[in-house]
């Protein structure tokens, strides 16, 4: 189906934005948290746009939700599945996410080189595609603050508001602080040391984009240089939008 809106439903947040003869036009993106779609359907209802794809790779109760308000406002609507168009870069199994898969294209488009993709958000998800094109598989981390929120719910004395984190790799001397540092430490940490191993299972270096609510925040924490893609998800539903 082509389309004139296309719509990430995530984890915790909601992204959507207009298409202009088929390309992304980054100057309508929007944003929501998933539980408070009324953004979105204000965005619809003020707009002529009357036909959406989605990727729904949230709650299956959020995406039921959102897709039936939808199409009471007179939105023809359509769910993408992985794998269920051909886009440049396959999926390497059915069961990879749709959002995952999706911002995989873009990257590819701009080059055909060895790449990974680090969205940072609910989960830290890595995937790695090699220089013929290939998916490759990928990694799942949790995210900083499901990895906070754990913690917080096993110990909650330490529950508390975060300062700056500052210089990560200088010790706290508080436990604020320490808090704060150690969170990123441990995302910054992981990507780094899966940036490595995707190097050695591909044979050759990659390029690494970011994207996700937390990709700013990580990115001056990485060993390397990192291109931040706020839209890598959008920008895949908007090819897929021309895709059969």
């Amino acid at each position: 189906m082509s389309a004139d809106l296309v719509i990430d439903i995530g984890h915790s947040r909601l992204k959507w934005a207009r298409l202009v003869d088929g390309a992304l036009d980054a100057t309508s993106v929007g944003r929501a948290s998933t539980d408070e779609a009324d953004a979105l359907y204000a965005a619809l209802e003020r707009s002529d746009c009357r036909r959406a794809l989605i990727s729904g790779q949230s709650r299956i109760d959020s995406v039921t939700r959102i897709t039936d308000r939808l199409r009471q406002l007179g939105a023809q609507v359509d769910i993408i599945a992985t794998g269920d168009r051909t886009l440049p870069v396959a999926p390497a199994y059915k069961s990879l996410g749709c959002d995952r898969w999706l911002a995989l294209q873009k990257p590819w488009m701009e080059g055909p080189a060895p790449f990974v993709v680090v969205d940072c958000g609910t989960a830290i998800t890595v995937d790695l595609v090699d220089g013929e094109g290939r998916h490759r598989g990928g990694w799942i981390m949790p995210g900083i603050h499901t990895a906070r929120g754990g913690l917080f719910a096993r110990a909650p004395g330490l529950n508390r508001p975060l300062p700056e984190a500052g210089d990560i790799d200088r010790p706290a001397r508080d436990t604020g602080t320490a808090l704060a540092r150690g969170g990123l430490m441990l995302a910054a940490g992981g990507i780094d040391r899966v940036v490595r191993a995707a190097e050695r299972a591909a044979g050759d270096q990659v390029s690494l984009w970011l994207t996700g609510g937390n990709a700013a925040e990580l990115a001056s924490h990485l060993e390397r240089a990192a291109r931040h893609e706020q839209h890598l998800v959008l920008h895949g539903l908007a090819m897929a939008t021309q895709a059969k």
